[in-house]
């Protein structure tokens, strides 16, 4: 499966002159460790976006060799939402493929449920966040996908809510009709988005399941503190 690696933000919640795949955690950075998970969980293609600071990226993966083809795509426009990175890469989705943030630290075991979830379009959910704000979180009603947002309890009745990992995979239909949403906004030139608000348009136009990931450690690194839950991860892990 194809995998879209979005690494091309600045980070400026973290404070780091460095792009935040090249964060290191356990002493490797984020960018190593997915290319070391992404083999193990079905991936054979990647496409990585790369926006701020993008030749420290180049950099560091000429310095290894990759078990897995890559392709790296720019970003100019990085400094604005992550729609535009998405878009970037959209007429790669082809018949299907899965799109990712860079910035967390996950097991294997979590991307290749994922992959061979069967659900062609597909979102990994973790029922054990709660709602703070900051979090994005999914709104579940009869088994399909039906919100993305940083709060969605007031929308309910749900029958699931849970945080959302940040990696999403769609098939052939889900996959052209994320191209479309993603050309219509950018052409109107609403880039100050996250690519999630194109994914709630596209719950409204297919069906979305979700895949549990409650039994994972994982996290989103935003800030020093999630390098720190990371390294605890990482600690409890080995």
């Amino acid at each position: 499966m194809h995998a879209i690696l979005l690494a091309a933000g600045r980070g400026r919640r973290l404070e780091t002159p460095e792009p935040k795949c090249l964060v290191q955690v356990g002493g490797r950075t984020l960018l190593d460790r997915h290319l070391d998970n992404m083999p193990k969980a079905g991936i054979d293609r990647l496409t990585l976006v790369v926006g701020y600071e993008q030749q420290r990226i180049r950099d560091h993966l000429a310095k290894r060799a990759p078990s897995l083809p890559i392709e790296i795509i720019e970003n100019p426009r990085y400094e604005r939402g992550s729609i535009v990175s998405l878009h970037c890469a959209s007429h790669l989705i082809g018949d299907g493929a899965l799109w990712m943030d860079a910035d967390v630290l996950y097991p294997a075991e979590l991307l290749a449920r994922l992959v061979a979830s069967k659900h062609d379009n597909c979102v990994l959910l973790d029922r054990r966040s709660e709602e703070t704000g900051e979090e994005m979180m999914l709104g579940v009603r009869d088994g399909r996908v039906h919100r993305i947002a940083r709060k969605v309890l007031h929308e309910g009745p749900w029958d699931v809510v849970g945080e959302a990992v940040g990696f999403a995979k769609v098939g052939g239909e889900g996959a052209r009709i994320m191209r479309s949403i993603l050309d219509e906004e950018v052409a109107a030139e609403r880039l100050d988005q996250e690519y999630e608000a194109a994914m709630n348009t596209a719950f409204g136009r297919i069906r979305w399941g979700f895949e549990p990931i409650d039994e994972f450690a994982w996290t989103e690194i935003d800030f020093r503190e999630d390098v720190e839950k990371a390294e605890r991860i990482l600690a409890t892990s080995a």
